[in-house]
């Protein structure tokens, strides 16, 4: 939890969980977890970075269920990621699954079928969104992260409170890709 509060500070992130916990066992692509012995539960790991470099969806296959965590940004609502290409790979990968049924995000309201498709595209359309107005900025000559998050905020349609030194670190890793256009297309 530490290592949380001094890489990506977020205020009240202490009252959302109890603390740290051990790591017993580390988990990789393609990896399977299984709840308990029945094997009716199986869920397939995938490694889907950008929000975080360790980030992870689950899979429940065999129902069709893919728990994306923060994977899947929200058009309209806090964006965070510390890589723009990675979380565009992560959506792009997920959104080839051809069985999900059921997407369950960590930020949005479970969405189903055909829905669940068309929310994944939203959340390619809204990185590529961000992505263009950070760039712009960038090309206008906005150099402090500070005042381009304001001001990319507005755009946006965030509110004054989201600007927060995550949204701006956010913001930050498309300075990273400025030379790209269309993170989409590109990754």
């Amino acid at each position: 939890m530490e290592l949380q509060n001094r890489e990506r500070p977020v205020p009240g992130f202490a009252l959302l969980v109890g603390g740290s916990l051990p790591v017993d066992h580390e988990l990789a692509d393609g990896d399977t977890i299984e709840p308990d012995e029945s094997r009716a539960g199986e869920m397939i790991v995938f490694h889907t970075p950008g929000h975080s470099k360790g980030s992870i969806s689950l899979f429940l296959q065999r129902e069709g269920v893919l728990f994306s965590g923060d994977a899947v940004p929200v058009p309209g609502d806090l964006p965070v990621y510390d890589d723009a290409a990675a979380s565009v790979h992560s959506v792009k990968r997920i959104r080839a699954l051809n069985d999900i049924r059921f997407l369950l995000s960590s930020w949005d309201e479970p969405r189903r079928g055909d829905v669940a498709y068309l929310q994944l595209d939203r959340a390619l359309e809204y990185l590529q969104k961000i992505h263009e107005v950070i760039v712009d900025f960038a090309v206008e000559g906005f150099s402090d992260t500070v005042e381009l998050t304001k001001k990319a905020a507005v755009i946006l349609g965030l509110p004054p409170q989201a600007v927060t030194p995550l949204l701006s670190r956010t913001f930050a890793a498309n300075l990273l890709l400025k030379e790209k256009k269309n993170l989409i297309s590109d990754s």
